[in-house]
């Protein structure tokens, strides 16, 4: 499977610009209601960790935490923001509709029923179709033309795959959980810890924004539709992300405190802190993290060639895995964090 589209956090089901988009997306991950219209009344939120300001981040609906997508839908309201470094919903999903970057999913050992105990999931960070297709982002009537079909090969990030790939049989993948399982139709899979959701490339007019999990989860129900297609439906991804980490990230996509607008983002995020990264709940303890929740859809897809990624570069000049001076190595094939997994 590869990603067919995304929701963020801005856009509702109907491609509408919503301040309450984000409130539908995600799950209730630490286990308490904190100050959602569907919560029961009790007076003062309910909290799962000590937040980080006196605003307490408030759930979405049914409890869904996923404050990040509260931060995406800000990130839109700011017109330099979204279209210099690509944060908002349609930037994202022209890059997926035209091939510039994507995530496969491969599935081994369903048994095609509606419940299987166990199956084997591989992920594998594609910096592309081998055959973008022409259309501009930049302009709005790329909505109009068609996106990827099932039969176009996708590239796959060449040190995220272990041994030997011929066609569809791709070797597996470095980031992977062979104890997922399916039930009543819903693929559900565990993320290793310190999961590095970057779509790699910079194919696209924006580089994709490195996030990165710990107590990650992914789901979608999985449907064969009449022309013998598979596909994702309702698929959601969730889990928490550390502020030091979500700051590295917007560093490596060139946000960083040379821009403005650096210092708001900032705030947003040390005062919207409402999970702890290690899964538990403990109303005594600082929170860490941002809960996130991203809304996805997936279509069948063909595995191509191997093609090597370059590191992302922090605004300073260094690189994701740590290495030297970007000087010196930014030639280099050096691994990012995804691989590494």
């Amino acid at each position: 499977m590869a990603v067919a589209s995304m929701r963020i956090g801005s856009l509702d089901e109907n491609g509408t610009l919503d301040p309450n988009a984000w409130q539908s997306i995600g799950f209730d991950l630490d286990g308490t209601c904190t100050g959602s219209d569907t919560c029961p009344r009790t007076g003062d939120p309910r909290v799962s960790c000590v937040p980080s300001s006196a605003q307490v981040a408030r759930d979405g609906q049914f409890c869904r935490d996923n404050t990040f997508g509260r931060l995406e839908y800000t990130a839109q309201l700011v017109p330099e923001l979204a279209k210099k470094y690509g944060l908002n919903d349609d930037a994202f999903n022209c890059a997926l509709c035209t091939g510039q970057y994507n995530f496969l999913l491969k599935i081994t050992g369903y048994n095609g029923l509606p419940d299987d105990d166990q199956v084997r999931v591989d992920l594998y960070p594609s910096p592309g179709l081998e055959k973008p297709l022409p259309w501009n982002c930049a302009l709005p009537d790329w909505k109009t033309h068609p996106c990827f079909t099932p039969d176009l090969p996708w590239t796959l990030r060449a040190d995220s795959v272990l041994g030997s790939t011929s066609g569809v049989d791709v070797g597996p993948s470095k980031l992977f959980d062979d104890s997922a399982y399916v039930r009543e139709g819903y693929l559900v899979v565990r993320l290793p810890e310190d999961t590095l959701f970057w779509f790699p490339g910079t194919k696209a007019l924006a580089v994709a924004y490195p996030l990165a999990l710990q107590k990650g989860i992914v789901t979608g129900r999985i449907v064969k539709g009449p022309d013998g297609v598979y596909r994702i439906e309702d698929g959601i991804i969730a889990g928490r992300a550390k502020k030091d980490d979500m700051l590295r990230g917007f560093r490596l996509i060139g946000f960083c405190e040379d821009d403005a607008n650096f210092p708001l983002m900032e705030q947003f995020i040390s005062s919207n802190l409402d999970t702890l990264s290690d899964g538990t709940t403990d109303p005594a303890r600082p929170c860490d993290s941002m809960s996130v929740g991203l809304a996805f859809t997936g279509l069948q897809a063909k595995p191509g060639k191997l093609e090597a990624v370059q590191p992302l570069v922090e605004c300073g000049g260094k690189l994701v895995d740590g290495g030297a001076d970007a000087s010196a190595d930014a030639g280099a094939d050096a691994p990012s964090d995804a691989a590494d997994q």
